[in-house]
């Protein structure tokens, strides 16, 4: 790989961390808000239990990813 390959792949990969930083940022605030409802014994609504319910399905995911992964 020549050096401007190299700083090429860099900065996509950079640009590629930055956008999951943003996606995370905004999973961040979805979930304290869905703490905050928690928390002061709101009723969660359908689309707060649907929300939860991916997450625990993305969570279930990543888990089989990573043990794959380990496996290689």
């Amino acid at each position: 790989m020549t050096q401007t390959e190299l700083k090429n792949a860099q900065q996509l990969k950079l640009k590629e961390v930055q956008e999951q930083q943003e996606k995370l940022k905004a999973l961040q605030t979805d979930l304290a808000k869905l703490n905050a409802k928690v928390s002061n014994h709101e009723e969660l609504t359908p689309e707060d239990t649907n929300f939860v319910s991916s997450l625990g399905w993305l969570s279930a995911l990543s888990v089989t990813v990573a043990t794959v992964a380990a496996s290689l």
